[in-house]
């Protein structure tokens, strides 16, 4: 690895005096990319490598040279107005990143600033709503930024094709009679909320994956840098809050499924929702957290890996465990 590093800095003239990989980064993603804390000069950076053919999941779409070119014009937008968000350093200036061949693979390799501090996943009042002021900051000015590059896409269309997915998937598959019924009626329920989250007109915004690990926090609590560029593109802005309520609820870590409506509250005070929440908006936002939370990549993930143990008992736990995160989930909005 250190090799590949050492050649897709040269284009960069960087690296010459000292090269150090002072660690691998998100090991157990849902993509395949490559990412590393890398100390190059003495000055450290993080360093990606991102293939064309990223995940088994491409629901969302893949990333284009044509997307990645835009998202690094988007990164440089944020730091501009002064985002909290990671400085690129570019090949040039006009070329902000590099393809490099390696193996029989070709990766888009590219670079930005460290950011130092730390990441809080566990979200009491105080966090929820501090960092509900940074989103409503993140997504205003993110709003003016006009762009024909990225596709307007509904998470609904891919909440749609999960359910497909899952149907197609439960007929190659012995299961009981009683689990099949269990099952259907998930996604039964699944396609009720993705009916009541529809609406004639959605409010599309260029945003970022705002999740607790994609933000740094320095030791008085105040947000110091957003990291995420990999997952810019446009979203509605309901769609976007529906996500941040789920994590900013969470009061035990990112991997944790307990929530407090009280956090959610506190977000979405920070954030100042009601200047734009309309009442009738609020059931939307409800269904649409619990597609969030119970409809999403490691649901479709873990419930196909269950129903190829044919094990049914397993599989009424696994459906009865998602029921009740998604009550949890519609208690977050009174």
């Amino acid at each position: 690895m250190y090799q590949l590093i050492k050649k897709a800095l040269e284009p960069y003239s960087i690296g010459n005096k000292s090269l150090e990989i002072e660690k691998e980064l998100h090991t157990d993603s849902w993509n395949s990319d490559l990412h590393y804390k890398i100390v190059v000069d003495g000055k450290p950076f993080s360093a990606r490598f991102i293939k064309h053919n990223r995940s088994p999941n491409n629901v969302f779409g893949e990333i284009s040279n044509e997307i990645l070119y835009e998202q690094t014009k988007f990164c440089r937008f944020l730091v501009n107005n002064q985002i909290q968000f990671m400085r690129l350093l570019p090949v040039s200036e006009n070329v902000p990143f590099t393809t490099i061949d390696w193996e029989e693979e070709v990766y888009r390799f590219i670079i930005f600033e460290w950011i130092e501090g730390k990441h809080i996943t566990y979200c009491d009042e105080y966090i929820a709503e501090e960092f509900g002021k940074v989103a409503r900051k993140f997504h205003d000015i993110s709003s003016s930024y006009k762009t024909s590059v990225f596709p307007k896409k509904s998470h609904l269309v891919g909440y749609s094709q999960f359910v497909d997915n899952l149907r197609s998937k439960v007929k190659e598959f012995e299961i009981s009679f009683e689990n099949l019924a269990m099952v259907e009626e998930y996604l039964e329920t699944t396609e009720q909320h993705i009916e009541n989250a529809k609406t004639k007109q959605f409010d599309y915004i260029v945003q970022s994956d705002l999740n607790p690990l994609n933000v740094i926090w320095d030791e008085d609590k105040k947000v110091i840098g957003i990291v995420d560029f990999e997952s810019i593109g446009y979203s509605d802005r309901i769609e976007g809050l529906a996500w941040l309520i789920k994590w900013y609820s969470r009061t035990k870590g990112i991997h944790s499924t307990e929530m407090s409506p009280h956090a959610a509250n506190a977000f979405l005070k920070g954030y100042k929702a009601n200047d734009f929440l309309e009442k009738s908006d609020f059931d939307r936002l409800s269904s649409l957290i619990w597609l969030s939370g119970c409809i999403n990549w490691n649901f479709v993930r873990n419930t196909i890996k269950i129903l190829e143990t044919n094990d049914n008992l397993i599989i009424s736990k696994h459906i009865e465990a998602y029921k009740k995160r998604g009550k949890e989930l519609l208690s977050l909005i009174p």
